[in-house]
């Protein structure tokens, strides 16, 4: 076989370390050192085996002859797997009744599994060999999405996508409950895990439902590991909301991309980005791809959770393994909504509620319309304790801003000159949560009443940049 379609093949599937071995031995047959070289680098652990072990020749030659032919098979059946199962979970969730199991109703599982088993065991009959995975090291993973639940919503789109999204190299997925509220859907924190959908050791999909109203059962407790990975999930997922809205902003003030997290975070008056988070710096180069690919930012949130991974081998080795469809779920840019009827301020991407925080205002003295972030500022009266507390972010040319109080007592009511007072803490997590560049809307009637504040513990974490402050101006806001 050509090295040519062993190429292809590893393009696909940078993952099989043993097509990376097997492309080294084409370039070394060859004469291709480096390129060689470079191969048996990524194959590790499968070439050092095979190397080690003097193995002749005969022992991987079939392997190597079959190898793009399991692939062009399997990616046909992968294809027609994926869109038996879609078609028959969404079945199941319009109109079968619920099983005497946790879960599903045992006769759609078994379809479902059986159509999974169905298209994997014949590749493998076919070729005579075991699946690829079986031959190279692969690591369990767990992946996370989100997905709607409450008012007649149930999550379909997410179980179903968790459904064709798993595989031999996913054991686990799980899709946790977001709520909803008339049109917008609320992230939190501690989301509840409504389904699990594993690969069992046989290689067939099982999907435990975690709802007891919903399975109408006594579902079984969430394990302590997959609690903590989801938490941590959410909290990566927030972080890279603020990044990616950040790159934007970057984008539209100097027409180009930012090569680094670097140059978004600045002293002021330059600091698109107030403050840092952890694992910003890992994941910048997968957020920077997919800007660079037109996939994030333009309204994608209607679409998330669709299993379908990319075919980068950038974006598969990214920051993103532990997303299902290996993509940041919060896609939308970050925007600000102050809603004047309510005394609420949210943070939004798309349609989902990231913060819904208690603000100060001053009644009709609160303009209504469209604004930006534009000055971001650290103890804008020049000490944490001023009337415009520690943090200040003012809204477009004006002299209005969103910004702490000294007086805390004045949050929900209308007792501002017009700008948006906010309690210390949730001041200091909105101006790291929101870059410069963010849009503001303010207006009647346009949130639900219900709060979004993580406990003190759950709070965003980050690390203030240096020089946030702006020791050239008096700042003469309308508090």
């Amino acid at each position: 076989m050509q090295n040519t379609h062993l190429r292809t093949y590893v393009k696909k599937h940078p993952d099989n370390k043993m097509a990376w071995y097997l492309l080294g031995k084409e370039y070394l047959g060859e004469g291709q050192e480096a390129k060689a070289n470079y191969c048996f680098q990524q194959a590790g652990e499968v070439y050092e085996a095979f190397e080690r072990s003097k193995a002749p020749a005969d022992i991987w030659v079939d392997y190597q002859e079959k190898l793009v032919e399991m692939a062009e098979q399997k990616e046909k059946k992968h294809r027609v797997r994926k869109m038996w199962l879609t078609l028959l979970m969404l079945l199941v969730l319009a109109g079968l009744p619920p099983a005497d199991a946790p879960g599903f109703d045992r006769d759609a599982a078994e379809a479902l599994a059986s159509a999974l088993e169905s298209t994997d065991n014949s590749m493998d009959s076919e070729s005579g060999n075991k699946p690829m995975e079986d031959l190279a090291l692969v690591a369990n993973s767990n992946v996370f999405t989100a997905g709607a639940f409450g008012g007649g919503a149930k999550g379909e789109a997410a179980l179903a996508a968790a459904w064709s999204g798993s595989g031999a190299k996913v054991q686990t997925s799980a899709v946790l409950g977001m709520q909803v509220a008339g049109n917008w859907t609320l992230w939190k924190r501690n989301m509840a895990v409504k389904y699990i959908v594993q690969t069992n050791s046989s290689g067939k999909l099982t999907a435990q439902s975690y709802d007891a109203k919903q399975c109408n059962c006594e579902p079984p407790e969430v394990s302590p590991e997959i609690k903590r990975l989801a938490k941590a999930w959410t909290a990566k997922q927030e972080t890279a909301a603020a990044l990616s809205s950040a790159m934007i902003t970057y984008k539209k003030q100097n027409g180009s991309w930012p090569k680094s997290v670097a140059q978004l975070a600045q002293p002021f008056p330059n600091n698109i980005l107030g403050e840092t988070a952890p694992g910003m710096t890992r994941m910048f180069p997968a957020l920077l791809a997919m800007h660079q690919q037109g996939r994030l930012g333009k309204g994608k949130n209607a679409d998330k959770g669709t299993g379908e991974a990319p075919d980068s081998q950038q974006s598969k080795n990214a920051a993103f393994v532990d997303t299902l469809g290996g993509e940041p779920f919060l896609q939308d840019r970050l925007e600000i909504i102050v809603d004047k009827s309510r005394h609420k301020l949210a943070l939004i991407s798309g349609d989902t509620i990231i913060r819904n925080y208690e603000v100060g205002l001053g009644g009709e003295r609160t303009p209504e319309g469209s604004f930006v972030i534009s000055d971001k500022v650290v103890n804008p009266n020049g000490r944490s304790n001023g009337e415009f507390g520690s943090r200040g972010m003012q809204l477009s040319d004006t002299n209005y801003a969103i910004h702490g109080t000294n007086e805390p007592n004045s949050i929900g009511l209308d007792e501002s000159l017009g700008c948006v007072r906010m309690s210390t803490e949730d001041v200091e997590e909105l101006f790291a949560l929101a870059p410069q560049g963010t849009p503001v809307r303010i207006g009647k009637d346009l949130l639900p009443e219900t709060p979004m504040v993580p406990e003190a513990k759950d709070r965003y974490r980050y690390t203030l940049v240096l020089k946030q402050n702006n020791p050239n101006k008096t700042y003469h806001w309308l508090n």
